[in-house]
């Protein structure tokens, strides 16, 4: 702790905040983009506007999240994403050293905002699952909203409660406690990674399906704008965006 690096609080939370924001839109652009290109020029489907859908589904519940955990915990939540951006400087020094000039990221100061948010007095502690109760509150009201909305057929109310939710809190306080307690043998940097990487599907997963949005109806959307930004100049813009949205539906 003495080697650590004296930190201003305010001044560590607005950048890991600024460093958490751009990770969420790069990432979102990287992976769904991906997929879109994927879809479109190597599967040879005519229409990726799924993609599109699950980029804006994800990083809207994502904003969210950040904003409704950021009123409640804000040094323990900022502390516990930022982890996998800690793992990853651990891991690829190199590669880290080269985004650390875009994102801001600092080493040795988030171990010094990381301490200060959580204790590693034990492996486990309570702090590792009370930054997560905005979040899981949050989760809790869209999958009511979206009962409330699409009806419960349309929601998979079972297995996010009985699976999905409990494993994401699990991976998360996992994950959030090599925050605070660097790994220090393969097996425990095998762990951090596998978190990082089943903590991102799970948080997908229960974005996309927790949305008040339908499936359809996002998809339908988006393809009838792209048609209409498209077909803006032709007489037969308005028909084309209609025969669109049925074969979606």
């Amino acid at each position: 702790m003495e080697h650590l690096p004296a930190i201003d609080s305010r001044v560590e939370t607005a950048r890991f905040l600024y460093g958490t924001l751009l990770r969420l839109f790069v990432q979102s652009l990287a992976y769904y983009g991906t997929r879109g290109l994927v879809s479109r020029y190597v599967l040879r489907r005519k229409d990726s506007s799924v993609w599109v859908y699950r980029s804006r589904v994800y990083m809207g519940s994502q904003a969210i999240e950040i904003g409704v955990s950021l009123l409640v915990y804000p040094m323990r939540y900022l502390a516990a994403v930022t982890t996998p951006r800690f793992i990853l400087d651990y891991t690829l020094t190199n590669w880290s050293d080269t985004l650390r000039r875009v994102d801001l990221f600092s080493p040795g100061k988030y171990a010094a905002y990381a301490l200060r948010a959580f204790t590693s007095d034990s492996d486990w502690n309570l702090n590792f699952f009370t930054w997560q109760v905005p979040s899981v509150a949050l989760t809790l009201a869209k999958l009511w909203r979206r009962r409330r909305l699409l009806g419960p057929s349309s929601c998979r109310t079972a297995r996010i409660l009985l699976f999905f939710l409990p494993f994401q809190v699990l991976l998360r306080a996992n994950l959030s406690s090599f925050s605070v307690m660097v790994p220090e043998s393969g097996g425990e940097l095998l762990d951090a990674v596998v978190s990082v990487v089943l903590e991102g599907l799970v948080t997908s997963y229960l974005a996309l399906h927790t949305s008040p949005i339908s499936y359809a109806e996002g998809v339908s959307k988006i393809a009838c704008d792209t048609v209409r930004d498209g077909d803006s100049t032709s007489p037969h813009g308005d028909e084309a965006v209609s025969n669109k949205g049925k074969e979606l539906h």
